[in-house]
């Protein structure tokens, strides 16, 4: 059961990756952000985010204790990234709300989470993924959340043209400001704004 799971969800992970970067080499042809509202290139996507994510947690419950990590590193620093991670994904969510999060159109969002990174979202799951490989302290969980990231570190590079042509000025002011995903450089306060 645990390596038929691993591999239905390292499946759903490079069909995921794949499509990101074709969405990337041939934006005329991309899967990610669908072309439409509701599409089924939409639906096959977080079709398959679902599918890796919760086929991730679910490795992590089946595999329980393979890796044999010290307490220390499964509870000290697994528990707290899995925690923000999830806190952080959901904050970002609310923030730009259901629909945007989909793949549809809407306003340039500045507040929240996204006054410090313009993909909270990712951010947040990739530390909730290695996370929670470390409190499953899984073998097969860390090998899978592993995988998990790269079309969440790639889906950006897909995002930002497709952004930048419908929100124009105001995104491209938004990416000379804010980082791709996270930094350590202090920014200045009317870098932060609310709603464009």
């Amino acid at each position: 059961m645990g390596l038929t799971l691993f591999y239905v969800t390292l499946a759903a992970e490079v069909l995921i990756t794949v499509s990101v970067i074709v969405s990337i080499v041939l934006p005329q042809r991309r899967i990610w952000p669908p072309p439409r509202p509701r599409s089924w290139k939409g639906t096959l996507t977080w079709l398959l985010f679902v599918t890796s994510g919760a086929g991730t947690v679910c490795l992590g419950v089946v595999d329980w204790g393979s890796l044999a990590l010290a307490p220390w590193i499964r509870f000290a620093v697994g528990a707290p990234l899995w925690c923000a991670g999830n806190v952080l994904a959901m904050w970002a969510m609310a923030v730009l709300g259901i629909a945007s999060s989909f793949g549809e159109e809407g306003q340039l969002v500045r507040r929240g989470p996204y006054r410090f990174s313009r993909n909270p979202q990712y951010v947040g799951f990739i530390a909730a993924l290695v996370g929670w490989a470390f409190v499953a302290s899984s073998g097969l969980t860390l090998v899978a959340s592993l995988v998990g990231t790269v079309p969440l570190v790639l889906v950006p590079f897909a995002e930002e043209p497709w952004l930048a042509a419908r929100l124009g000025a105001a995104y491209e002011e938004y990416r000379r400001t804010v980082p791709r995903f996270i930094s350590v450089r202090k920014q200045r306060h009317d870098d932060l704004g609310s709603i464009h």
